[in-house]
This record gives structure tokens, C-alpha cells and sequence, in this order.
């Protein structure tokens, strides 16, 4: 019983375990880098990664949780500005004009038929990836990167897009759609090793009765 109870533990341990951080509220400095919102938040992580789960629904940005990705610009620095956001029936674009560290962003004039919210995030080199929540009805504005090093502008990595879609909107594919929860291999390999020691402390205590 006590072998038992030790692979228990062990395996409690090796289960993948998915914490939730918070956001905070930008400070004056990046508050307004992007016109025009109603809201500037700073991640809790350095990138607002996508796997095992939405690193912008960990950290509930602006208190939301059902973000959904739609896809970068910029990314790596570099590349294709124009991001299309396709729904069943419907399509919509989101662009920039600029460089790495300033410019003007636009999106479709009826984008806000699909969406209820739209939040606009920029990650670089440093710090945390910032996250822009759209004024509603807006559809171009003004950004400049709210990375800042010493005070001084950094260039942005990439742009992303994310969005709460509207009752009226259907997703035509992914990446409409959450990215579900991927344990990593070597969590699944220890775990199963658990189970199979529960397999065995449970035969062999058989074997002894």
C-alpha cells in the first residue's frame, strides 16, 4: 500500500497542471501606442504563445477568456503585413503600413459585423507582449511599439490578432478556432509510467493474498 500511495503522488506530480496568471493595466508610457482603444494591458509571459493554451486566455486580458487567434503580421520582424480572417461566407483582412516601430493599421470597414471584441497584440525582444483591446466600431488607427528598453523604442516582432466572434459569425477553419490543451510528451511518458506502476504494485499485492 505505502508503494502505492508513493506512485500516486508521484504520477499527482507529472499530470500536466495549467496555471493562471494576470494581466496588468499598461502604464502611462505604452498606454496609448495604438489609437484607438479603450484598454491597455501587459501579459503576464513574454510571448503571447499559443500552445498548450492562449497565453492572452491565461492571463484573462481585459477580463475576457474567449479569445480566439486569427493569425500574425510582422511576424519574425519581417514579412507579410496583410493577415486575412475568413469566416463561412465572409471575409475580412487586417493590415499595417509602417515598419517595426511605427506606421498605421486598418481593418475592414464591416469587420465589426463578426466580432463583439477585438484586441491587437504586439510582442518584441522586451518586455512582456502588450495587448490592445479596439474601441468598438473603430477600423484604423495609428501604432507605435510599446517595447521599450531604458525608455528607448524597440522593434516589434510581431502583430497578432485576436478576437471574440460575434453569434452571428461561424468559423470557416482554424485558426478560427482555441487551440486545445497539448500535453507535452514527456509529461504523457511519465504519467503513463505512473499508471503502470499503479498496475503493478496492484498485481503483485494480489499475488501476496
Amino acid at each position: 500500500m505505502r508503494l502505492l500511495n508513493k506512485i500516486l503522488v508521484v504520477a499527482a506530480f507529472v499530470i500536466p497542471t495549467y496555471t493562471h496568471a494576470a494581466s496588468v493595466p499598461c502604464d502611462v508610457a505604452i498606454a496609448n501606442k495604438v489609437t484607438a482603444n479603450m484598454g491597455c494591458e501587459v501579459g503576464s509571459q513574454k510571448n503571447d504563445k499559443l500552445n498548450p493554451t492562449l497565453a492572452v486566455n491565461d492571463d484573462a486580458m481585459f477580463g475576457i477568456t474567449d479569445w480566439e487567434f486569427f493569425g500574425k503580421i510582422f511576424e519574425g520582424g519581417s514579412g507579410d503585413n496583410s493577415l486575412a480572417i475568413n469566416f463561412t461566407g465572409d471575409s475580412y483582412t487586417f493590415s499595417a503600413s509602417g515598419d517595426l516601430q511605427m506606421g498605421t493599421w486598418a481593418m475592414s470597414s464591416d469587420i465589426w459585423d463578426a466580432f463583439d471584441e477585438i484586441m491587437l497584440v504586439f510582442k518584441g525582444g522586451n518586455p512582456n507582449f502588450t495587448g490592445y483591446r479596439i474601441s468598438t466600431g473603430v477600423t484604423s488607427g495609428t501604432y507605435m511599439t510599446p517595447q521599450l528598453k531604458d525608455g528607448k523604442p524597440q522593434d516589434i516582432s510581431h502583430i497578432t490578432f485576436y478576437g471574440v466572434i460575434g453569434a452571428e459569425a461561424e468559423c470557416q477553419a482554424t485558426p478560427c478556432a482555441p487551440i486545445p490543451p497539448v500535453p507535452e510528451p514527456s509529461s504523457i511518458a511519465l504519467f503513463m509510467l505512473g499508471i503502470t506502476g499503479v498496475g503493478c504494485a496492484v498485481r503483485r499485492r494480489k499475488n501476496k493474498q
